[in-house]
């Protein structure tokens, strides 16, 4: 099950604070845009919406991501 869009889990991620370590091309480039995003604007307000991205992209791909949604989340 994906956490709802305002667990922390998903502001580590736009933040670096938990890295997305895949082999995934869309996860990676997914990462390397938040990372940029996140470095021009680190306002809370910038943060929330990178983290609705985020959590939309793995609500949209759950089941194309499932084993690395799961490694993440663990």
């Amino acid at each position: 099950m994906i956490p709802a869009v305002d667990h922390p889990i998903w502001t580590q991620i736009v933040t670096g604070k938990k890295p997305l370590q895949t082999g995934k091309l869309a996860i990676n480039l997914l990462a390397q845009g938040n990372k940029i995003n996140y470095e021009k604007d680190s306002s809370p307000a910038n943060v929330k919406l990178l983290a609705k991205r985020t959590h939309d992209f793995f609500i949209q791909y759950e089941k194309a991501f499932a084993a690395e949604l799961a490694k993440i989340l663990s």
